[in-house]
């Protein structure tokens, strides 16, 4: 463990880092106090880097961002676990979030992380040029292992899982000095275990070879080795992600304390009826006995029910008495108006009874209505928007089709029919019966003198259908499967969904002629 130095008034920490500053970890242990602007800090800081390398594992957006959220509210809930564990703060969250990603399916392709468009979606963190650096130092086919291995993909069996294990190993070491006894097969386990690649054979066997103290630090420097791969896969989430992860977050309300009983009021004086006090005074009829005042039975009888009488003062108390509490009935409720039998009296013909509210089975019926209406208007907009789009999209169809020079692509594919008209400033795209794909979009791309060029995402209507315009011409059109959002690398992939090239079709005469 490492002296703890102060800046001001925040605690920095240095464990295990010779002397380096740890503020991540600093803000784990202000986290684990409640702190919600701590919390909010580490979502901030390691947000970006949790979220990338989940959408490079999972390649969804969406899947990213629930594992994001998860392992956030994991790592604030054992906060001070992470905080007093042996790693650097940093380290601890990342090792978690990399675990946690690749125990899911991973799926997508694999992205290049040294590749120019990948760098417009990391945070730039000073840190990211020693890790380009080391891989652009590397050959092709090490650089694509380790890339694969970054993103949760290794495949390797046998002889050639040990020889690419011994390549992650050799990259990591150069990432972070793994140091130690040159021990081969712990530095190989190790950076297996580190990206969490390993399976449970190697986690056994590296789980014998960490008794010793060196091969465990080799261990713990290939995890930050681990962690420093994460700035290249880095990217910022596309909405604030506080709210779901703070929510329920800190310490709850504090009990409020319980006011002290109140004395119960003194009652003083006769009463013809009976006391409505406390519980302790209900079960008295009359005033308690008082010490030199005479308590008589006649004048409390003779006494009217509603006017209650008083006794003197007896000597030695206060000049002015408390005046004893006047009580009222009203007619119905009290007891001379109920009669012998202690029931209400019963309206006479004449009056009315009060007018109730109306029925809660009807005013349900009535909101059911007004919903139906309001889906029922909500449909008839809709499908009066989608056929002016039909009519829209038809008339220009019309329209290209007749012009000079104008051609008629059938396109070949195995989801759906598709067709398309070129002409010298424009192109109109239709199909129908497409199947979409869970995940991944439909792209569409213009091949002009062999070069693509990127087209935009085709939408994808609820019936199969594809209806786009576009104020650009093409030699051919591809529509190729990407993953969502879309393929931002100008080179379409090789899934192709559907080719509409005038060459692969039997005499494309134009139809103008």
């Amino acid at each position: 463990m490492g002296s703890d130095t102060r800046t001001g008034e925040i605690p920095e920490d240095t464990v295990d880092l010779r002397e380096r500053r740890d503020p991540v970890r600093t803000l784990l242990r202000a986290a684990a106090r409640g702190e919600q602007g701590a919390a909010a800090s580490l979502v901030d800081v390691l947000g970006p880097r949790i979220h990338g390398l989940a959408v490079h594992v999972t390649g969804s957006s969406a899947r990213a961002e629930k594992l994001t959220v998860s392992v956030l509210r994991s790592c604030l809930a054992d906060a001070g676990e992470l905080a007093a564990s042996g790693l650097p703060g940093e380290v601890a969250v990342l090792d978690r979030a990399r675990r946690a990603c690749v125990a899911t399916r991973p799926s997508g392709d694999v992205r290049s992380l040294v590749a120019s468009d990948p760098a417009d979606e990391r945070t730039r963190d000073r840190r990211e040029n020693e890790v380009l650096r080391v891989l652009l130092r590397l050959p092709a086919s090490h650089r694509a292992l380790v890339e694969s291995a970054a993103q949760g993909r290794f495949d390797h069996t046998g002889s050639r899982r040990s020889e690419a294990a011994e390549v992650l190993a050799g990259v990591l070491d150069q990432l972070v000095p793994l140091g130690g006894p040159v021990h081969a097969e712990a530095q190989t386990l190790s950076a297996l275990d580190a990206l969490a690649l390993a399976d449970e054979s190697e986690r056994r066997r590296l789980q014998e070879l960490s008794s010793s103290p060196a091969i465990s630090a080799v261990r713990r420097r290939a995890i930050e080795a681990a962690a420093q791969l994460t700035l290249l896969t880095a990217i910022v989430p596309s909405r604030d992600l506080r709210p779901p992860v703070l929510e329920g977050v800190g310490p709850g309300p504090q009990p409020q304390p319980k006011p002290a009983p109140q004395p119960e009021p003194a009652y003083r004086g006769d009463y013809a009826t009976p006391v409505l006090g406390t519980d302790s005074q209900r079960r008295v009829v009359g005033p308690p006995a008082m010490p030199g005042s005479l308590h008589t039975i006649s004048a409390a009888s003779s006494a009217s029910p509603q006017t209650p009488t008083t006794d003197a003062a007896p000597p030695g108390d206060d000049a002015r008495p408390t005046p004893a509490p006047a009580f009222s009935f009203r007619d119905g409720g009290s007891p001379a108006a109920r009669g012998a039998s202690g029931k209400r009296p019963r309206p006479e013909h004449g009056d009315r009874p009060a007018p109730r509210g109306v029925p809660w089975f009807s005013r349900a019926i009535a909101a059911l209505a007004l919903i139906g209406a309001l889906l029922l208007a909500w449909f008839l907009l809709d499908a009066r928007r989608e056929l002016a789009a039909a009519h829209e999209f038809t008339s220009t169809w019309t329209e290209l089709s007749v012009e000079p020079e104008a051609v008629l692509v059938p396109g070949l594919s195995d989801n759906g029919s598709w067709q398309a008209v070129i002409t010298a400033d424009a192109i109109a795209l239709r199909a129908e019966g497409v199947s979409g794909y869970e995940g991944e979009v439909l792209q569409l791309w213009g091949e002009q003198d062999g070069v693509p060029t990127d087209l935009g995402v085709l939408e994808l209507g609820r019936d199969g259908l594809v209806r786009a315009t576009l104020a650009e011409t093409a030699e051919s059109l591809v529509v190729t499967r990407e993953m969502a959002p879309r393929n931002r690398s100008g080179t379409p992939s090789e899934r192709v969904v559907a080719n509409l090239d005038p060459e692969l079709t039997a005499d494309p005469a134009p139809l103008g002629d």
